[in-house]
């Protein structure tokens, strides 16, 4: 019997045999195990999915429910496909739905879900942060909420996000995003992650984006007594400390005052080398810890980490044609909280793999939408004797 076809009949009690003890078809470990060890390695309960799939409730007298919609955006975002190719629900329909999600609504519930993951992830709340930006391209018109950058795929502008992650005992989530538009002072984007980072951890250790690099960045993590790492840009004064450190003429670590448009402050300069094909290259940090550049640059390997797994939320993101910033902005979403649960399911280790998620997604994304619809039905009426 095929898989899913399997589950209906099991959740509808026509199949005796228990839902768990079925032989699923994607193996963890490199064996064929049971959907309950899976459920059981992945600690997720049918409330987180069901939380999902609630950011697509349905109008009223819609045909498709906010399961039928979550199963289509998960098919979208995990096979690499579009929802302007679906055949059913239709195009239209999916973007019409889509396009009545209330973003701020969305984002709230994702928050709140992400929050959940965050306890079941990690036992300790002195945990790592890491504030990064990243900017996902756009082909539409220039907009004022867009930024230009050239490295882009096929065109120059793109939508910016500053991302707040943690990154843990080899585990990474996404906590929170937040569009950035070029005229937003970076500070303010950095207050408003970390106050949502203070109301949820007790951060023990800030990696940040070079590009919070400046006075008031470094001022607002010292009124908040918050030990930090980033690298520094390679001003005109760092550069010459880095080509006397070359020359053995300096230390790799020194006193160093960072001078901007809002005055001073004083941290600690680190150097570090790295081997590159262009030769050896020198890395300069700043931090206010008392620590070694070895130890420096080992801590802020974790934000490399993370600029890796923001790579991999494409994985998750759904290809759209489409010029709309929302919609953009709501897959950017949809991709983060897939890739959050796809992290619990992993819990540090290597598997499921993406592919082997998705299986299973699908499965419980169905079982659930039967289950549901099985209470929403009237008993079936006595008949009389």
């Amino acid at each position: 019997m095929h898989d899913l076809e399997e589950i209906e009949e099991r959740v509808r009690g026509n199949d005796p045999r228990p839902l768990g003890r079925r032989r699923t078809r994607f193996p963890l470990g490199g064996s064929r195990t049971s959907l309950d060890g899976f459920r059981s390695n992945a600690k997720l309960s049918g409330e987180s999915l069901k939380s999902f799939a609630s950011l697509f409730d349905p109008t009223y007298n819609s045909v498709y429910d906010s399961f039928d919609l979550a199963q289509t955006v998960r098919g979208v975002g995990m096979d690499e496909a579009s929802a302007e190719r679906q055949s059913r629900p239709s195009p239209d329909v999916i973007l019409r739905r889509l396009h009545e999600v209330d973003e701020e609504n969305a984002r709230e519930k994702v928050e709140k879900l992400n929050e959940w993951i965050l306890e079941v992830l990690f036992s300790s709340k002195e945990l790592v942060i890491v504030i990064d930006f990243t900017v996902i391209p756009y082909y539409g018109k220039e907009n004022p909420m867009l930024v230009s950058d050239s490295r882009l795929p096929g065109t120059n502008l793109g939508i910016k996000f500053a991302v707040l992650s943690v990154v843990e005992d080899g585990k990474t989530i996404t906590l929170k995003t937040k569009q950035v538009n070029p005229l937003k002072s970076k500070v303010s984007v950095l207050e408003e992650l970390l106050d949502y980072a203070e109301k949820l951890l007790d951060p023990r250790l800030a990696l940040l984006d070079r590009g919070f690099y400046s006075v008031e960045a470094i001022r607002e993590l010292k009124s908040r007594n918050m030990d930090f790492i980033m690298p520094a840009n390679k001003t005109v004064p760092v550069k010459e400390i880095c080509k006397k450190f070359k020359r053995g003429e300096a230390s790799s670590g020194t006193d160093y005052t960072v001078s901007g448009r809002k005055g001073e402050e004083e941290v600690r300069l680190l150097l570090t080398e790295k081997e590159t094909e262009n030769g050896t290259e020198t890395h300069p940090f700043i931090t206010n810890l008392n620590i070694e550049p070895d130890k420096a640059s080992e801590n802020y390997s974790w934000r490399w980490r993370i600029e890796t797994n923001i790579r991999e939320l494409d994985k998750f993101k759904p290809f759209t044609t489409s010029r709309s910033m929302k919609l953009r902005r709501l897959y950017f979403l949809i991709s983060m909280i897939l890739y959050n649960l796809w992290i619990l399911t992993r819990n540090g280790k290597e598997h499921p793999r993406a592919h082997e998620f998705k299986d299973w997604l699908k499965i419980e994304l169905t079982a659930l939408k039967i289950q549901e619809d099985s209470k929403t039905k009237p008993p079936p009426s006595s008949t009389p004797a």
